[in-house]
This record gives structure tokens, sequence and C-alpha cells, in this order.
């Protein structure tokens, strides 16, 4: 009401529509009526706790719609708006239903859904982007310029340049670039030890994610869709022999139907995501380098660890490399509770933005298991806790 109800009757004056050409208000129900019987609704699209589902946008008979900022809209709610158009008298005056979205550059589904299918020309053909920057209006004040020039550099990248690929670090587990470094850093391999690890699915929408590892190089990382759990053990094991990878070098996401892959690979290593991190034993006293609040956490941050000091490596095609660094650039850091213990942000508000679990992230975070049980191995219980120096235990 105050901002895209505004710069409808602004767009009117502009180009000298006549005000009875441009509809009545109806205040309480939040509509525009025209003389001819149509009607523009102005819908509220923000999540609301009672209706995650957006299920009060499910009777509704649209013939357009137009969705002002839907960068800042959940994408579920897009996706029921576009059920809802071409019901009301599209094939009666042959128009084709269509759906606009405006937005300015954001990380979020706006940037998977248009930027990067724009700019790797995958596309597809019902979905059509058309930048704009704000240089591009004549109508634009020329101080509003000035000002996007000497706002921060994240303002001026997004709003003036039109950038998608802008980063803050702000709250962000991982950094643009130690993402980006990921898949093309030269690494120090120590070992020709294999591993596997394994993120695992059923018939749901998310996948099963296996990665087959050199030491820390991902070589390759091999996705399936609507597998049973026989099928996923099974294809382990063939793995298993291929690569000469041994039984207890291979990590299982053991949550939830993962547990029953994990009792058919006996000896394999279980990875509890809401386990308790692991302590190191110094002078019979616990040692704790950071207050985790679950192992999920303390593996994300040895990955980031690892990813700081270009020490991991992962090959995939584009397709993957892609989804994964979507995933882990939108992996954040919660603030600490009341117990001082260092969160991420729930899986649940990650997968909401992704629209989709953050398979491949969670694949390279598994392999961590063995970083943090091995430093264990390397505590020498002859220096004392003030003696140990934390990095000296990385790889």
């Amino acid at each position: 009401m105050k901002t895209t109800l505004n710069s409808y009757y602004k767009f009117g004056m502009d180009y000298e529509v006549p005000l009875s050409l441009m509809g009545r208000l109806d205040k309480k129900y939040n509509i525009i009526k025209f003389n001819n019987g149509s009607e523009i609704l102005l819908l509220d699209c923000a999540t609301q706790p009672a209706d995650p589902l957006f299920t009060r946008f499910g009777s509704l008979e649209l013939t357009w719609g137009f969705i002002d900022e839907s960068n800042e809209i959940d994408e579920q709610a897009i996706e029921i708006l576009k059920t809802r158009i071409s019901r009301q008298k599209n094939r009666e005056y042959s128009l084709i239903p269509k759906l606009l979205e405006t937005f300015n550059p954001d990380q979020w589904h706006v940037k998977r859904r248009y930027w990067t299918p724009y700019k790797s020309w995958t596309m597809p053909e019902n979905r059509k982007f058309i930048p704009a920057l704000v240089t591009d209006n004549p109508r634009i004040d020329p101080n509003y310029i000035i000002q996007l020039e000497n706002s921060n550099e994240i303002t001026r990248q997004r709003l003036l340049l039109g950038n998608f690929d802008w980063s803050t670090d702000d709250g962000k587990l991982f950094k643009f670039d130690e993402i980006s470094d990921l898949f093309k850093t030269n690494i120090d391999k120590k070992s020709d030890i294999m591993y596997i690890s394994c993120d695992i699915a059923r018939l749901g929408n998310d996948k099963t994610v296996i990665g087959i590892w050199r030491w820390l190089e991902c070589i390759k990382i091999i996705t399936y869709a609507q597998n049973t759990i026989d099928e996923v053990a099974n294809r382990i094991k063939e793995l298993e022999e291929y690569y000469g990878v041994s039984r207890e070098h291979i990590v299982v996401d053991s949550d939830w139907v993962g547990g029953w892959v994990a009792d058919m690979l006996r000896w394999c290593v279980n990875f509890i995501n809401n386990a308790t991190p692991f302590k190191f034993e110094v002078e019979k006293k616990w040692y704790v380098v950071k207050n985790f609040q679950n192992l999920k956490t303390q593996a994300y941050f040895k990955l980031k660890e690892l990813m700081e000091r270009r020490q991991i490596r992962v090959y995939a095609d584009w397709v993957i490399l892609d989804e994964l660094s979507q995933e882990l650039e939108n992996i954040y850091i919660k603030d600490t509770d009341k117990d001082g213990k260092i969160k991420l942000e729930e899986k649940a508000d990650l997968k909401r933005r992704l629209n989709r679990s953050p398979d491949y992230a969670d694949m390279l975070m598994f392999r961590m298991i063995w970083v943090v049980k091995e430093l264990e191995e390397k505590i020498d219980t002859r220096f004392s806790v003030e003696e140990i120096n934390y990095d000296d235990l990385l790889y």
C-alpha cells in the first residue's frame, strides 16, 4: 500500500492517464475496481506462520499476475500464484497467461531462477529475463544515481551495477572467494587413501549424493533421485569395490532413512547430525576448541577451515558446481544460544530459501568426520593445554 500502490498512481500521472481510468480503490478489501468490471487485487504475499503453504491463494481466479520485489517473497507463494493465472477470461479474450516479476539483485531464488540460467544460456523457453539498470530509466532523478555511487559497496554493486554475484560475508559461514577457489585450487595431496561420503534420500524430492574422495580431493560426485534403500546400499558397495575403499572410510548420513543404509554397510561410519561434538582429552581434562551446538556444526566449521587454507578441492560438472556454490553461500551462522554454543541456521530455513535440501554441501561436510576424529589421535598428553596450538593439529 505504501510502495506498489503509490508507484501505480505515479505511473498514471507521469503518462497523463485520466484519474477516472485508474480505477477506484476499495480500501476495505484492497481491490482497485474499474467501470468495465475488471479488478486489480492487492495481495499480501508475506509468509504467515498459520499458512506456510499459502493456501489462502488457492481459490483465486486470475488473468495475469504482477509481483513487485519478488526477491523478498517466499518462492512457494510465487509457485502457488502461477497456478492461479489463466483462470479468468483468458480464453474468452485470447489472453496469454503471464506472471511478471520485478526485483533487485539478490542471492536467493531470483538469482537461481533468472540470473544463473540467463548468463549460462540455459533459460527455459517459457521464461524470459530482461536486465534493466537504474541508468536505463530516462525519468530517474540524477541525484539518486549520485547517492548510489556514494553508497557502501554492496548497495552500489546491487542497485547501481545490477550485480547478482555480489557477496556479503555478514553472517555467512563461507566467503565468496573460498567457494570459488574450492573448484580450482591445487592442493598438496598427502595421501592416496580413498573415502566415500553419502547424503542419503529415498523416494522424496531430495537427492542421494555420493562423493568419492582421494584424501581431500572430491574426485567424483554421483547423484541419484527416486531410489530405494537397497539400491543405494548396493550402489555404495559397487563404488567401494571399484575404488578400493575400506569400509571404515565410508561415512553415511545416519539420520532418518540413512540409518537403514548404514545398517546394510557394516563397519561404516555413522554420521549423526545432532550428535555431541568431539572433545579432546589432555591430561585428563576436556579441551574443547570451540563450543559447538552439535557434530554437524563442528564439521561445517572444519570444512570452512580447510577451504580457508585451500586444502580441499572438488571436481564436478558445472551444473553440480553451481548448485553446490548456491548451497554453501546460503549457509548462515546463527547467534550463539544462551549456553554460548555456536549454532548454524536451521536447515528448514535454508531449504525454504534454496527450495531444496543442501545435499551437495552436506556430502562435503560428512567427509570432515575423519578430520575432527583424527584430531583426537594427534593430541599428545605430555603437553599442557596451554602449550597446544590448535592450528598445528590441522592437516
